[in-house]
């Protein structure tokens, strides 16, 4: 298990950069630490008791400590769900059950087998596999959830920017970069 770790300050939240840290992504491998803004290459360490030795010696002891107890502070946390989360979860279930109501109803007769299972698969990921990763705060579902909002232009826009406000970004685990 390989630890990468910023050698500035001794993070290991640190990640490939992209253009919101001033680095063009795809034209350089420059790492940016999350903590410090450090842009470089990282330190490689191959196990967990290398790391700690290095943190023992750029950090006091009792930096060290501190340190190590925000970071079991840091996992422990859980971020509470926004209410508005909930309630977008209710509506996207019923405009789900809606749609395929309305196509049913005014369809019918036009569908073929392979158009039904198109719209069979919208709804499964529309009603189902979309509202689970919302209630259960999964990355993946914030990104999806973005992209089909922006497509659906009157009412998606405002879907949209409700999960773009900084609270419920961060309910998914997007943080805005500063």
């Amino acid at each position: 298990m390989e630890i990468f770790v910023c050698p500035n300050c001794g993070s290991r939240r640190i990640y490939q950069g992209t253009m919101g840290n001033g680095v063009l992504t795809g034209y350089t491998t420059k790492d940016v630490c999350r903590d410090c803004g450090y842009q470089g290459m990282p330190i490689i360490f191959k196990n967990i008791n290398d790391y700690n030795n290095f943190l023992k010696e750029k950090l006091s002891a009792k930096k060290f400590n501190e340190y190590k107890q925000e970071e079991k502070k840091e996992k422990t946390i859980k971020i509470k769900r926004p209410p508005g989360i909930t309630i977008l979860v209710l509506i996207i279930i019923f405009l789900a059950i809606i749609s395929v109501i309305l196509y049913y109803d005014l369809l019918w007769v036009k569908l073929t087998n392979l158009l039904w299972i198109y719209y069979i698969s919208i709804f499964v990921l529309s009603a189902i596999i979309l509202p689970y990763g919302f209630l259960k705060a999964r990355a993946w579902s914030w990104t999806i959830g973005a992209i089909l909002f922006a497509l659906c232009i009157p009412i998606g826009l405002v879907f949209l920017y409700y999960i773009t406000r900084p609270n419920v970004k961060n309910y998914f685990g997007k943080k805005d970069i500063k």
